[in-house]
């Protein structure tokens, strides 16, 4: 009636599931950081695109910089310059508006 391989049997299947419940909390505890740091990789790797297409948009505006100052500047290049970046025209063009608060 009272078997004493039974005690030990029992306090081994309790040690066992507290195992098992400490091994699926370490599990979940794992997979809650795995995920959260994608989430952050996900959004550094957002963030460097963001600023390799800046680092092409500076690049592009220092060789026209350079182009600019470095050559010799002609009335063509005066004309192109001030078309581009100032929106100027001559008194006799045809200026046409988008409508949209932007000048062509």
């Amino acid at each position: 009636m009272n078997d004493p391989m039974s005690a030990p049997e029992k306090s081994r299947g309790s040690l066992s599931l507290g195992l098992r419940c400490l091994l699926l909390l370490i599990l979940i505890l794992a997979v809650v950081v795995f995920a959260s740091r994608m989430v952050t990789y996900h959004q550094l790797s957002q963030q460097k695109d963001q600023l390799l297409d800046q680092k092409e948009a500076y690049e592009e505006q220092i060789k026209r910089a350079e182009y600019d100052m470095n050559d010799s500047i002609d009335y063509d290049d005066i004309i192109r310059i001030a078309r581009e970046r100032f929106n100027l025209a001559f008194p006799d063009d045809t200026v046409i508006y988008s409508g949209q608060g932007v000048q062509p």
